[in-house]
């Protein structure tokens, strides 16, 4: 095959995988919506839901939504545990990406009730908390 074709292919083969591998990982976790979310967070609550922010702290700390805890994603791996498995996981970051990959984290740790918040806090029109 020619350089030229190479090319044309590589990238569109790396896009089409891409693309697969996001829609699958959507499809193997349950998803909310904000508006969801917001219906969830205003319910009388125990501790039967975990509200997870999986963005860095510093992310976390100039803005987050009321009610979240925060996981990052990067120590998510070794701070799991301090999740109560038998509890609904709500999990959201800044677009819905890094929450995807929360959710299958946990999901491959035994947990079963998960939803990633679809869109992220980019979609979020209520208030947010701020520690600066």
């Amino acid at each position: 095959m020619n350089v030229k074709k190479l090319v044309f292919y590589v990238p569109i083969f790396l896009l089409i995988l891409y693309l697969g591998f996001d829609f699958l990982a959507k499809q193997s976790i349950d998803t909310i919506s904000i508006s969801e979310l917001e219906d969830r967070l205003q319910e009388d609550q125990s501790d039967s839901v975990i509200f997870i922010d999986v963005r860095e702290n510093h992310e976390y700390e100039s803005s987050h939504i009321e009610g979240m805890k925060n996981y990052p994603l990067s120590t998510l791996k070794s701070q799991y545990s301090d999740i109560p498995i038998n509890s609904e996981v709500i999990i959201i970051c800044r677009s819905g990406k890094r929450s995807l990959q929360a959710a299958k984290l946990l999901k491959d740790k035994g947990y079963t009730n998960i939803k990633s918040v679809d869109g992220g806090i980019l979609q979020w029109t209520g208030e947010l908390v701020s520690y600066k």
